[in-house]
């Protein structure tokens, strides 16, 4: 009956890694603040850096562990209120957070 449990709490919490994912790939290039705010909520934090730019962050659990939650950064950035990328930070072709030291160049 003990493993049977286990295994039940097993599936659950991978499921929940799943709904995480899934709830990303909800998102595509194009949409709009406002979809990407239904699809995902509102973000637990957004930065305005200029030139039409937004970016907005989300803390999404992506593991339940008996002993807490596992949670990842998840960033949108709109251009000119479209989504232009989204991802977690390494997609971003930086390892920094994207709302901070936002250098924009004109070409």
């Amino acid at each position: 009956m003990k493993y049977t449990q286990m295994l039940i709490i097993a599936i659950l919490v991978s499921l929940v890694g799943c709904a995480t994912a899934s709830r990303m790939n909800r998102l595509s290039v194009g949409m709009t603040k406002q979809e990407v705010c239904s699809a995902l909520g509102n973000p637990d934090s957004s930065a305005s850096p200029g030139g039409g730019i937004d970016i907005l962050r989300y803390e999404l659990t992506t593991k339940e562990r008996p002993y807490g939650r596992i949670s990842r950064e998840y960033y949108v950035k709109l251009v000119d209120g479209k989504v232009e990328s989204f991802g977690k930070m390494g997609d971003f072709d930086s390892t920094k957070d994207p709302t901070l030291n936002l250098n924009i160049k004109n070409r």
